[in-house]
């Protein structure tokens, strides 16, 4: 078994596993941003939007977290082929040209932003609504501006709040890149199934690729538990 597993690394597989866990961290991190971005904005408007965007913030959250991840992927997929081709119809290149159809990696980017952002907005709207209000009322008793009570006061309570949950949608994030594979995103799993299919050997090469999430894992986690400590420090007197 050993002498299988030197050989497999020493072919291409290693690289290409590699390679795909390259890919499998920059669709987990844009999607991610992506998320982020929205969990800010939704938790913001859920918070004190008007009446519809509340509606429809609580619609979006509702619709994205009860529908499976991989419908959301596959809606995505085909959805762009089918406005691609229509697209192309209407300027003459034919139907089905798919010269504008989206790639799988922003396929899989705009999935896991939507379904990391869904649960971003309550990450986020928790750790606004843990901020004493007593803070932010000295803040403005002793006159900071409105954006220097922002860049001093919530900003920092706000990220040590929204770490821990932050943490788990960006596990998530992680795994659901996994999914994406079936579009034909070649990232960890789908390296892994290459080589599989290649080396008759899947138990080395699924191995592997379990080897590799574990590790990106754990290295998040430590990441996340320092940024908890940078953000916490002279927060936890405070609040």
């Amino acid at each position: 078994m050993w002498d299988t597993l030197l050989q497999i690394l020493r072919e291409q597989w290693g690289w290409t596993l590699l390679r795909g866990a390259a890919m499998t961290l920059c669709i987990a991190f844009l999607g991610m941003a992506l998320g982020v971005l929205i969990g800010i904005v939704g938790a913001q408007l859920k918070n004190r939007g008007p009446v519809l965007a509340r509606w429809a913030i609580s619609l979006y959250t509702t619709v994205v977290r009860s529908t499976p991840e991989l419908l959301i992927i596959y809606l995505l997929f085909f959805g762009s082929l089918d406005a691609a081709s229509a697209l192309s119809g209407w300027f003459g290149a034919g139907a089905g040209s798919g010269g504008i159809a989206w790639h799988a990696a922003a396929v899989g980017v705009v999935a896991i932003g939507l379904i990391s952002g869904s649960y971003s907005v309550e990450v986020f709207r928790g750790a606004l609504n843990a901020i004493p209000l007593g803070h932010i009322e000295a803040a403005h008793a002793i006159g900071m501006s409105p954006f220097t009570c922002l860049r001093r006061v919530i900003l920092p309570q706000m990220v040590w709040y929204a770490l821990p949950g932050s943490n788990n949608v960006w596990q998530t994030a992680i795994k659901d890149t996994a999914l994406v594979s079936l579009v034909g995103l070649v990232e960890i799993m789908r390296a892994a199934q290459l080589g599989a299919a290649n080396t008759r050997e899947p138990l080395i090469l699924y191995g592997l690729g379990a080897l590799l999430f574990f590790m990106i894992a754990l290295i998040s986690q430590a990441a996340f538990s320092m940024a908890e400590r940078h953000f916490g420090r002279g927060l936890r007197v405070a609040v």
